[in-house]
């Protein structure tokens, strides 16, 4: 089931760096905008360490891909309320347009990924993928946890 997966990922992956490349952005780099504007829309800007933590992305790379967004000009860096040596990663208007733009890419992508199957079959894909993904990022959050 891991490769299977692993191959899945691949791709879906191969296809959307395809296609995120005429918009000038790598999956790397739309992980990040769309993480940060998440936790922007839920309320709960994050630092960039827990971006990087819930995008289950190195701290060094995460900090490439964020100077990379600041520089285009996609994300701003705020200093964190909490803790003024933290800096809080927020998606400016323009990162907010690309990501629209982006998120349109990306359906259309998965949509042709995944065709073959039946909006039955991709309901209960996407719901078993989301109870995976989700649980086991639960069990990996919580403190002495080794998975």
């Amino acid at each position: 089931m891991g490769w299977l997966m692993s191959r899945a990922s691949h791709t879906i992956g191969a296809a959307l760096m395809g296609s995120l490349a005429p918009l000038g952005l790598n999956l790397r780099d739309y992980t990040v905008l769309i993480a940060a504007e998440r936790a922007a829309i839920e309320g709960v800007p994050q630092t960039q360490l827990a971006l990087a933590q819930s995008a289950r992305l190195d701290k060094s790379t995460m900090v490439v891909a964020v100077d990379a967004l600041e520089n285009e000009g996609l994300v701003e860096r705020r200093p964190d309320q909490k803790d003024r040596r933290a800096r809080i990663v927020v998606p400016t208007d323009a990162g907010r347009k690309l990501l629209a733009r982006a998120e349109g890419v990306v359906l259309g992508v998965e949509d042709d990924v995944l065709a073959d199957l039946s909006a039955e079959e991709l309901r209960v894909v996407r719901g078993l993928l989301t109870r995976l993904v989700v649980e086991r990022r639960s069990a990996d959050d919580e403190p002495g946890s080794c998975v």
